[in-house]
């Protein structure tokens, strides 16, 4: 049983549906969402630490991270 409801609320109830920015899945946030705009399969993305590029294999640093591989031109979807 909860103590208390979540009583966190969106200014237009479109902004909930976002899609997730590295593979594109439809995802529900929440208005203090720490996920980054990422689904949980895709969350470990957003770390610090380098992750190879899905099509080269590149590792990619999270600071360029959302702008793609440099390398091959992946781009994490929108």
């Amino acid at each position: 049983m909860l103590a208390q409801s979540d009583r966190r609320i969106f200014p237009s109830a479109e902004d909930r549906y976002q899609h997730c920015l590295f593979c594109g899945k439809g995802i529900v946030v929440l208005p203090s969402d720490r996920r980054g705009g990422a689904c949980f399969d895709c969350v470990s993305l957003l770390g610090p630490e380098a992750m190879p590029c899905p099509e080269c294999g590149t590792e990619i640093d999270a600071t360029s991270r959302a702008a793609g591989c440099a390398r091959c031109g992946w781009f994490p979807n929108p």
